[in-house]
């Protein structure tokens, strides 16, 4: 597994960025999606693929960072469930790259999606308004815009820390909050320092959306356990990726995937239905 020293033994920094070995390709840390080919109904396939994060299960925590939750859990509102792994644990970023073998220009995009330790946000699953035949289709946390590339090209990009952590604060909204996809994914709220619950809408009553609970504080929320993505190219192209987590607590693993079974915390919660 590749790590990358940011200057650690100059300033003592512990938070060395390491990328994730791939699922099940434990030598390498790129993985691809190959994707744009005719999938026999009129149509092109798209790619999809998760990489979990190599978390420690908390019992294998430090005994100060474990107390960090009671302390924290004993300093709000006791109906407001502070996440086990927390925004302040660890950052995320995820670098990528399209080679279109097309020899024609074309398109693509890269949709970044997720779960925290309670939920999936798989959009494709999620109809907000089932009234109306014509409303867009749900938004994914990140992504969803069409990208120009060459005939033969090579583009690339990265989610970047910070456009992952509002991914990870929007899917609470959404999932804890009953926020409409749209409002959370549209507006920034990384700077915050809660959000406040309200009731889920309702298009065919016209009815939901007024504020309910306690509000939820940011020591609470909860980050993200598990990368989703969709790659929707317009012709034949690859995507290579990969993830980089830079902790900030020892909760992640130094063997990262490849590390023995019990000593991972993998989590695969239900989709988010509202």
């Amino acid at each position: 597994m590749k790590k990358l020293l940011f200057m650690a033994l100059a300033c003592g920094c512990t938070n060395e960025p390491q990328y994730v070995t791939c699922p099940d390709m434990s030598t390498t840390d790129v993985c691809t999606i190959e994707a744009g080919t005719d999938d026999g109904m009129g149509g092109l396939v798209e790619g999809k693929a998760s990489v979990h994060i190599p978390l420690k299960p908390e019992d294998d925590w430090k005994a100060a960072d474990r107390d960090r939750r009671t302390v924290l859990q004993n300093s709000i509102d006791p109906a407001v469930e502070v996440a086990v792994y927390r925004l302040e644990h660890y950052d995320i970023s995820v670098e990528w790259t399209v080679h279109n073998l097309d020899s024609m220009d074309s398109q693509f995009k890269v949709d970044l999606n997720g779960a925290n330790e309670a939920f999936t946000y798989d959009p494709s699953l999620i109809i907000l308004d089932p009234t109306d035949n014509e409303a867009p289709p749900t938004p994914p946390l990140a992504g969803d815009i069409p990208i120009d590339i060459k005939a033969n090209g090579t583009m690339s990009g990265t989610f970047r820390e910070d456009e992952l952590e509002e991914a990870a604060i929007d899917l609470d909204e959404i999932s804890r909050g009953n926020f409409n996809p749209f409002r959370a994914t549209l507006t920034t709220s990384r700077h915050d320092d809660f959000f406040q619950p309200v009731t889920p809408y309702d298009y065919v009553t016209m009815t939901g959306g007024q504020a309910t609970g306690p509000q939820v504080p940011r020591v609470a929320w909860r980050q993200i356990v598990r990368i989703d993505l969709v790659f929707k190219p317009q012709a034949h192209m690859t995507l290579d990726y990969n993830v980089r987590v830079r902790e900030h607590v020892d909760v992640i693993h130094d063997e990262g995937l490849n590390a023995p079974a019990d000593e991972l915390q993998i989590y695969d919660p239900a989709p988010y239905i509202p």
